[in-house]
């Protein structure tokens, strides 16, 4: 068989930021996807020397916007664990629903993302319809969509009532509903399998 490497990238309007790929391609089949890394350079690595430890949390929450919680609170432990910092069980307690709710609106945007590349539009606006619920209790409860910025060094600067407790729990049982009403579509539709699924040529 003909094997050829077309290069993608590194811009590309599909992609979100610059990546060079060097894509081996057999009979229009992808058969490996080389990459070339190094096109993106923030400069985290001089802002940590010009930073102190408590102007960094902020840095890395920008490091990925869409799970911008997560990075927090994993630079926030490193300090605390370094530093010997004891945080209180309800700060650990909060950081884990921040970061619990960044990991399903991460997971629904890259399921409606999925859903688009292949080309089924309304299935990718039901995912982010779902995902538009876990914004708002982001919204809500720390002031901000995506970059939270609840994370201190020791803990949280924000706390969540009973009442908003109660709130996000039936918003999750919602979301629940809904996720389980589209996977059906993601896992049963024609649409969805003969766009995803390899042929057995």
């Amino acid at each position: 068989m003909a094997r050829t490497v077309i290069p993608f990238g590194p811009q590309h309007p599909v992609l979100p930021e610059p990546l060079h790929l060097k894509l081996v391609v057999e009979d229009e089949i992808v058969k490996e996807a080389v990459p070339a890394l190094g096109y993106v350079h923030r400069g985290l690595e001089r802002l940590c020397e010009i930073r102190d430890y408590n102007q960094m949390i902020q840095v890395c929450e920008r490091v990925c916007g869409i799970c911008s919680m997560i990075h927090a609170v994993c630079y926030s432990q490193g300090i605390e664990e370094i530093m010997e910092v004891e945080v209180p069980d309800r700060a650990r307690f909060l950081r884990i629903i921040w970061s619990e709710l960044h990991r399903i609106h991460s997971h629904l945007l890259w399921l409606g993302l999925f859903a688009d590349a292949f080309g089924f539009e309304s299935l990718f606006m039901q995912f982010w319809k779902v995902r538009e619920r876990i914004m708002d209790i982001n919204e809500a409860t720390a002031g901000n969509r995506v970059i939270v910025s609840v994370n201190v060094i020791g803990g949280v600067r924000a706390d969540l009532s009973e009442e908003q407790l109660r709130w996000i729990l039936s918003e999750l049982e919602v979301v629940e509903s809904e996720v389980k009403r589209l996977e059906k579509v993601l896992l049963e539709d024609y649409t969805v399998c003969a766009r995803t699924k390899a042929s057995a040529s």
